[in-house]
């Protein structure tokens, strides 16, 4: 949308016709299908009916993209529950083509939350999820099935399925229920709510890192989620104006270290607090004298700014010299959605402050190798648009993720 308002249409067609010269093998085709769908060239009945027919990846990618229509809630419900399906039928399939189908997937699903405006396809699914919740409450309450209890029970780790017979816990589930319609049922919404524990604690951190906001609203409505509450209500917040807490039981208040309360509203913009923003506001050690466990690192994460010297520079070498081992630097970065450059060796592209963060290391990223492990040169950070080098201050508080 934006090169197509910078080029207006006709010079934005010269770009469209001239893909096919600048890109390798179908590349063009794929930018075109991605470009058609953004734009609302494409239709979705007719992209459903040519995916349904031919079960073409590029274009379950564009489905996401293409603009809902009017009634946007029903055709959000549509799409959603259309891509769900057509993972379902991946299951036919051998698993090389599984897994591709999968990732298309993911892309499409990612696609259609930006085009919705939840901006991670995670909060699509929880939004899109909430019928799961109410059926799941059912199973979280205590049920006798031929002599045995059963209920899924959701603790602060993984939600489990918990068997009691006679007073006493058991191990698994007894041969006689395992085709018990009530326990096949329970099984598969457990298997569905641990899916939404992990998909939900990676999507609260990368909230945290990129300093996304919830509006009070939202946070009420997650309260709702006994999954996602769980781990929610375990993390510091910070309400716009610096006031920190922790969310209330209801979900509409926060309650500092020291046992204050100040209400959430509605409107309200809240975000899950960044180490950055307790060494900025100087509460860091409060809230970690408050807090033992937490979903994933927040009040004990490492931080690492700008030293005095650094901050006259537009380069970091405090890592220089340091070995790595190209395989497992790729494996944990590739999960950071750090990717590795021909040129400039593992770079991250940070959407949210405009920032591109390198790390060059002289390695050959491509091959195995059996020549001492590299070492780190430096670390950088470049506009993402210009590509000019930019200072250190204000982008290790945009990259900072570890």
């Amino acid at each position: 949308h934006e090169i197509n308002r910078q080029l207006g249409k006709k010079r934005f067609e010269i770009v469209y016709d001239a893909a096919k010269y600048i890109a390798e093998g179908n590349r063009h085709t794929r930018a075109r299908k991605l470009s058609d769908a953004v734009l609302g060239i494409l239709k979705a009945k007719d992209v459903m009916k040519e995916i349904t027919d031919k079960r073409n990846k590029d274009l379950v990618v564009a489905y996401g993209l293409i603009p809902l229509g009017r009634n946007r809630i029903k055709d959000l419900r549509q799409r959603y529950a259309f891509l769900n399906k057509f993972l379902k039928e991946s299951k036919q399939f051998g698993a090389q083509r599984q897994a591709s189908e999968s990732r298309a997937v993911k892309l499409a699903l990612d696609n259609l939350a930006r085009t919705a405006g939840f901006g991670d396809s995670t909060r699509l699914t929880w939004s899109m999820e909430a019928d799961l919740v109410k059926e799941a409450a059912e199973y979280l309450s205590p049920q006798v099935v031929d002599g045995v209890t059963a209920y899924i029970s959701i603790g602060e780790d993984m939600p489990e399925i918990v068997l009691e017979s006679k007073g006493k816990r058991l191990q698994s589930i007894p041969s006689r229920l395992k085709k018990d319609k009530y326990i096949e049922r329970m099984r598969e919404v457990h298997k569905q709510l641990k899916e939404q524990h992990v998909r939900g604690r990676s999507l609260l951190e990368k909230a945290m890192v990129e300093s996304s906001w919830f509006t009070g609203e939202e946070i009420s409505q997650l309260s709702e989620n006994p999954v996602i509450w769980k781990l929610f209500s375990r993390l510091v917040l910070v309400k716009d104006g610096g006031v920190f807490g922790f969310p209330g039981d209801d979900g509409h208040s926060l309650v500092s270290a020291h046992g204050e309360v100040v209400e959430i509203l509605g409107g309200d913009i809240v975000r899950i607090a960044h180490p950055h923003d307790f060494f900025m506001a100087g509460v860091w050690s409060e809230y970690q004298s408050a807090l033992f466990d937490q979903p994933f690192k927040q009040v004990f994460r490492e931080l690492y700014v700008p030293t005095e010297e650094e901050k006259e520079k537009s380069v970091s070498m405090r890592y220089s010299g340091n070995q790595i081992m190209p395989a497992r630097a790729v494996g944990i970065l590739k999960k950071r959605q750090w990717t590795v450059d021909y040129e400039n060796g593992l770079q991250k592209v940070c959407f949210h402050g405009d920032v591109t963060a390198v790390m060059y290391a002289l390695a050959d990223w491509f091959s195995p190798s059996d020549i001492e492990a590299p070492t780190l040169e430096y670390v950088a950070f470049y506009d993402r648009r210009s590509s000019r080098i930019k200072g250190l201050p204000m982008c290790f508080r945009l990259c900072s993720q570890r």
